[in-house]
């Protein structure tokens, strides 16, 4: 401001002798007033002012998308697979080849979300007393133990698992555990297809075809009907523990519903008599 002043003012100086720009002094500090209140300064504030409401639009903007991205991890509704669909769709994934019946046998026995599915390498597994674990590095860093039972059924033996006998065929250099027709890591979408072709014609209760995210929930109600405290399972899943309120609830119904069975078939044994 002040060197925009003097430079004025010394043209003004310059050019009052000749052709004067204005009638004098008072009529160019008029101007420069006038510039100053009507022109930069008057302009400045009305750009603090938009930049003023850009950024409150960007902050809500983001407040949005946490919002979102909190409701989109968020589960309002567990809707864990039943047990006998469950083995069904192991059956045909043995029937389909041993990678198929590998992949599927991870989902159920790990609990991992499609992302860390295709992500997995070789070198993320490793053995520990008879017993695959899992080395998972996307997202929350953790080790997941492969359960050797899903849902009443054995499906895990020692160096006789569906993941053992997978490993035994899968021989080339590619790193990534599993692999599509091209000898490449497998994609999330390629896992899809797979998952479609795995449960057609396979119905829930609420006779719509089993999702791929139904893997991860029906492991998460299964590690809390074998006893797992909640924190655990937060550490074993990734999720927080927030998050996991859904699947106690559920894993409360189908408790109470096991119950009733024990109960009715106590009943029975005892009429019997």
């Amino acid at each position: 401001m002040l060197n925009a002043l003097l430079l004025d003012y010394f043209t003004f100086e310059l050019t009052r002798e000749k052709k004067q720009l204005w009638m004098g002094k008072e009529d160019f500090l008029n101007g420069v007033v006038e510039l100053f209140l009507d022109g930069a300064i008057i302009k400045t504030s009305k750009q603090i002012e938009s930049l003023t409401r850009e950024t409150s639009l960007a902050e809500n903007a983001t407040a949005v998308t946490i919002a979102n991205q909190i409701a989109h991890n968020t589960i309002d509704k567990v809707e864990d697979l039943h047990t006998n669909l469950v083995h069904s769709i192991l059956e045909r994934a043995n029937q389909k080849g041993r990678q198929e019946y590998a992949l599927v046998y991870v989902l159920f026995a790990a609990g991992l979300s499609p992302e860390e599915l295709v992500n997995l390498q070789r070198v993320h597994l490793f053995r520990e007393s008879g017993q695959h674990i899992v080395q998972v590095n996307r997202g929350t860093l953790r080790q997941i133990p492969l359960n050797q039972w899903i849902l009443g059924k054995r499906y895990g033996f020692p160096h006789a698992d569906p993941l053992t006998q997978w490993l035994k065929t899968h021989k080339n250099e590619q790193l990534a555990l599993f692999i599509n027709d091209r000898q490449q890591p497998l994609s999330e979408s390629e896992l899809r297809v797979l998952w479609q072709d795995l449960t057609k014609g396979l119905l829930t209760p609420q006779a719509q075809l089993p999702k791929l995210k139904q893997a991860r929930q029906t492991w998460c109600v299964e590690m809390l009907m074998k006893g797992i405290d909640l924190e655990n399972l937060s550490i074993l899943s990734g999720m927080e523990i927030e998050q996991l309120q859904p699947f106690v609830q559920r894993a409360k119904e189908k408790a109470a519903i096991e119950q009733v069975y024990r109960l009715d078939r106590l009943n029975t044994n005892n009429n019997s008599l």
